[in-house]
């Protein structure tokens, strides 16, 4: 019985001993200082250590090494797997490309490094895969999926989606979605933005876009050119502020026909300002409707022979300025050094006379001679009085181009129907507006 006790005791023994002498192993966390292929080590070799008289032990470590797989960001993995059931997969890129385009991607972090959750393309054709002539259709997207303040424009090569996506953002978004537009894109679509009915603060908001963070002085010619649509809705000081010791700046303001007084008179004063030398020819034939902003005090010390110098397209673009600065400047144009009386007047006279000729009496204009009547452009005839117009011969209308013809029909028929209307008010007496009164009472009281 002895012998059998000492025998399970022994076999006992000998498995635990076997069990410790099997090598252990302890994960560990990897330091930037440390081997990238010491991940585990070994607890059971061990150093004595002798320092001021405390002993320690140390573990020394024996390594292997192992191969881990960096985790996926679930979030980036879930938009993939959105991305490839909604839109199927990617064939132009991988799934960094992919990634690349999420919202919280294209938004910056904020200064104390937030990012913005809500930041979202507001693109209508999400889930929408209608074909017509196998061609995709456009989608808005609707105002309960709209996230306001956080919207993002995505420029993709499908130009009418981007387009109703960009439509929407100016439509339904804030201003602050607006100032997030892409600068080229506005450039591009500034002819189409022009023509929306949108608030006036998202349409002077585009110059902020297209400005960025430069001066208005580091604007440059080719980008003023293209935002000519918008350029109406900067202010005067704005306009002040652009590079106009560049030729081609002063002519782009000059010759704009959007502009109002007050900005081209504050445009003006500041020219005139910078430049000394604004009264000579070179200089006034450069600044053309800038001329109206300068003020009449200022133009009466011109030598009367500059007038003469002056290009003949200049008085087709001085569209800012008011009935007394035009006749001021036909006065000046009509001397007897310069022009002289309407019935000496050629077709390149009135030609050059522009819009003076709208402040032309209409015993002056049935003078001119019938052959210089081809002088007047369709402009002209657009802004000249209707009462004037009537006192235009048969000879001279022989000589009119077509377009200023129609154009002349169209207001003289609108002129003499108001011209009837007013006849008719003036004939009828007080008994008359009191019948008047009663039949339109009885009717309603009848109906």
């Amino acid at each position: 019985m002895n012998i059998l006790y000492d025998i399970i005791v022994f076999a006992h023994l000998t498995k635990i001993i076997v069990a410790y002498s099997n090598n252990l192993y302890l994960l560990v966390s990897q330091r930037q200082d440390e081997d990238p292929d010491e991940t585990c080590y070994d607890p059971y070799q061990k150093q004595r250590l002798h320092g001021n008289g405390n002993s320690s032990w140390r573990n020394s470590l024996t390594f292997e090494t192992t191969t881990t797989r960096p985790s996926e960001d679930p979030f980036l993995s879930l938009e993939n797997i959105k991305q490839k059931v909604v839109f199927g997969s990617n064939q132009k890129g991988t799934e960094d490309d992919i990634n690349d385009q999420l919202p919280l991607r294209l938004t910056p972090p904020t200064p104390d490094g937030s990012v913005d959750r809500l930041a979202h393309f507001p693109s209508g054709r999400l889930m929408h895969a209608e074909l017509f002539q196998n061609k995709s259709s456009v989608h808005m997207s609707m105002a309960e999926f709209i996230h306001r303040g956080h919207c993002l424009l995505n420029i993709t090569d499908d130009y009418m989606q981007t387009a109703i996506d960009a439509f929407t953002i100016l439509l339904q978004g804030t201003l602050a979605d607006v100032l997030k537009l892409p600068p080229a894109y506005v450039l591009r679509s500034a002819r189409t933005i022009a023509m929306m009915k949108i608030e006036k603060e998202k349409l002077r908001a585009m110059w902020t876009v297209v400005k960025g963070n430069r001066k208005t002085k580091q604007i440059p010619y080719h980008e003023l050119e293209l935002f000519r649509p918008l350029f109406k809705h900067l202010s005067g000081r704005e306009i002040a502020r652009l590079n106009m010791s560049d030729d081609r700046i002063l002519v782009y303001i000059g010759t704009h026909a959007d502009l109002d007084r007050h900005q081209v008179g504050v445009t003006a004063s500041k020219y005139i300002s910078q430049n000394r030398d604004w009264a000579e020819p070179p200089y006034m034939n450069l600044m053309n409707n800038l001329l109206c902003g300068v003020p009449l005090s200022l133009m009466r010390k011109i030598p009367e022979g500059h007038y003469l110098l002056l290009t003949p397209q200049l008085f087709h673009h001085i569209r800012a300025c008011d009935p007394l600065q035009r006749r001021f400047y036909l006065t000046m144009m009509t001397k007897t050094q310069a022009l002289g009386k309407s019935y000496s007047w050629s077709t390149q006279d009135v030609a050059r006379l522009g819009l003076l000729l709208t402040e032309v009496s209409a015993a002056e204009l049935a003078a001119v001679s019938p052959g210089a009547m081809a002088g007047i452009t369709a402009q002209v005839m657009i802004e000249m009085p209707a009462r004037n117009l009537l006192h235009i011969t048969e000879t001279q209308l022989r000589h009119l181009g077509q377009k200023p013809m129609n154009i002349l029909a169209n207001k003289l028929r609108k002129y003499s129907s108001e011209y009837q209307i007013n006849s008719m008010a003036e004939e009828l007496q007080p008994k008359d507006y009191l019948t008047m009164f009663v039949i339109l009472g009885t009717s309603w009281v009848i109906l």
